[in-house]
């Protein structure tokens, strides 16, 4: 059985753009929900100061998340004309090198920390 994997990501968002990002948000989710059935759960967070987004995705396993930057990549992408920079990524569980390799070249210069699992249980399914 195949490990879940958790991603958490944390951008900054560019002055006066708060209001697009809440939008882009959910136009996101409503994407992800109709178009990536294996995704466990998606969410989108803003800081009470408004200067930063987290996205938090669990995944069944490797090949969701590859799955899922490959259905919104595009849209990943064209976050950045609100967000400023990407601050942070962990990842909980064990990527794969393709996936690994995929978020290296998405991170805009922020760190990708992985964080594999010692003990634990996870009732998710």
């Amino acid at each position: 059985m195949a490990d879940p994997l958790i991603y958490v990501g944390t951008h900054a968002i560019k002055d006066g753009m708060l209001e697009t990002a809440e939008d882009a948000s959910r136009e996101l989710v409503e994407f992800v929900e109709a178009n990536h059935p294996r995704m466990i759960h998606f969410e989108i967070y803003i800081d009470e100061d408004a200067r930063e987004m987290t996205v938090v995705q669990v995944h069944p396993d490797d090949d969701s998340m590859l799955l899922h930057v490959q259905l919104a990549g595009d849209r990943i992408k064209a976050a950045y004309e609100f967000l400023d920079a990407t601050t942070n990524i962990e990842i909980y569980g064990t990527p794969g090198e393709q996936l690994v390799s995929l978020i290296d070249q998405m991170r805009m210069g922020s760190p990708v920390r992985v964080n594999t699992a010692v003990a634990g249980f996870s009732r998710l399914g």
